[in-house]
């Protein structure tokens, strides 16, 4: 009887054992697709920053999109479009990052009503996608992240130094599409933060 007793109790430790090993198996799994996520989400901005460095910043300096000829300025959608269509380009951005960058630029059209040609125009105080003016660039392309995920969307903030030349961290909405994370917001709303 003591033996069968004994091997009741060393058979229900062998089980239980075997499921924490399950366990420990699962949360390894979780952990690596978070990291996974993680190494997917500051791949995607470091590479919008790459892009953007190297042929995205000239269109900042482009505002066909904005009709002078008038007393004051106004927005162009079409030439929008257009424009907005070339960030499509840095194969960082999902559809939604056009969409919210329309809805940007509509409300600095509505600003613009009040200004004159030649003025600064809202939305064009500091560059858009630095947050700033003046940018040291290779931070943004190395530095870290954190992150806050639900289902398909994430908020993420890249981690630049708050003593550093870019004045700390900047924050993006970013989507997963097909299986790669995509921009899909910059939170920076420069003409209104700036």
């Amino acid at each position: 009887m003591k033996n069968l007793v004994f091997s009741a109790v060393f058979i229900s430790l062998l089980v239980a054992c075997a499921g924490g090993n399950k366990n420990a198996e699962i949360s390894k799994t979780a952990a690596s697709k978070i990291d996974l996520d993680s190494v997917g989400m500051a791949e995607t901005i470091h590479a919008f920053y790459k892009w953007y460095g190297e042929a995205g910043k000239e269109l900042t300096t482009k505002t066909s999109f904005v009709n002078t000829e008038a007393k004051y300025p106004r927005l162009d959608l079409g030439l929008l479009g257009t424009h907005l269509g070339e960030f499509s380009k840095s194969g960082a951005v999902c559809t939604e990052f056009i969409q919210n960058e329309t809805v940007f630029y509509r409300a600095c059209g509505l600003a613009w009503t009040e200004q004159k040609v030649g003025d600064v125009l809202t939305g064009f105080e500091v560059d858009r996608y630095y947050c700033q003016n003046d940018e040291n660039a290779a931070e943004f392309l190395t530095a870290g992240i954190t992150y806050k995920m639900e289902d398909e969307y994430a908020v993420v903030q890249l981690m630049l130094d708050p003593k550093g030349p870019n004045g700390g961290p900047r924050d993006f909405e970013m989507k997963k599409q097909n299986g790669k994370w995509l921009l899909s917001k910059f939170l920076c709303n420069a003409a209104y933060t700036h």
